[in-house]
């Protein structure tokens, strides 16, 4: 995408005054990939001079690299929901929580930098490369939307089904921070056991 990863090089609209006491340190602190100093700086720059153009595009800017920051952490990490096959569905209820928390972040910081960049439009309405961006960060959002929303949804609508007590041990399940497994028993049940006590279950069979 040419508005992000030229972002640097989109002209800039600000004085002379913004440049030196706000958009050459943001940049400073950018080089070193600490974007939410970065932020911290054009923020300042912006309870001073509200209506900068320059200082709103690097809001954005450096609030969808905070976000991509998070998503591409969030990558790296074991998938909390993992389908293990024949009908069977590993959750892990605190990845699953911690994950959809961290979702929620990268939604808030978009929005933020949704917001700069209507700003923005309001006034320069025309600007090719805001315009751009924006779609971008719009098609991110709703993405990730979309990913929260599923995951979500298998995490509360599951335990609906299956019950709250592992077919192994009949003991309570607490699905917010253990790792369980539901398993299909017909097209329209579900198990759920604790992970321990399914893998005990595969060792007998």
């Amino acid at each position: 995408m040419a508005a992000t990863a030229g972002a640097f090089n989109v002209p800039l609209r600000c004085t002379p005054e913004e440049t030196k006491h706000f958009v050459e340190p943001a940049m400073k602190e950018a080089e070193s990939s600490n974007f939410a100093g970065a932020l911290e700086v054009v923020n300042d720059g912006l309870n001073a001079h509200p209506a900068s153009e320059g200082l709103l595009f690097l809001r954005s800017y450096f609030c969808y690299k905070i976000a991509d920051g998070i998503s591409s952490e969030l990558s790296t990490l074991p998938r909390p929901i993992q389908p293990l096959g024949e009908g069977v569905l590993m959750v892990d209820g605190a990845m699953t929580n911690q994950m959809l928390g961290r979702f929620q972040e990268i939604v808030k910081v978009l929005g933020d930098a949704e917001e700069a960049i209507n700003e923005i439009l309001q006034v320069n309405p025309r600007n090719n490369e805001v315009t751009a961006f924006r779609a971008y960060i719009d098609s991110k959002l709703q993405k990730l939307g979309q990913e929260s929303e599923n995951m979500r949804m298998t995490f509360t609508n599951t335990p609906n089904i299956a019950g709250n007590f592992c077919v192994g041990c009949r003991k309570n399940i607490s699905f917010d921070t253990q790792t369980v497994v539901f398993r299909k028993t017909s097209s329209t049940q579900l198990e759920v056991w604790h992970l321990p006590c399914f893998k005990q279950l595969g060792n007998k069979n």
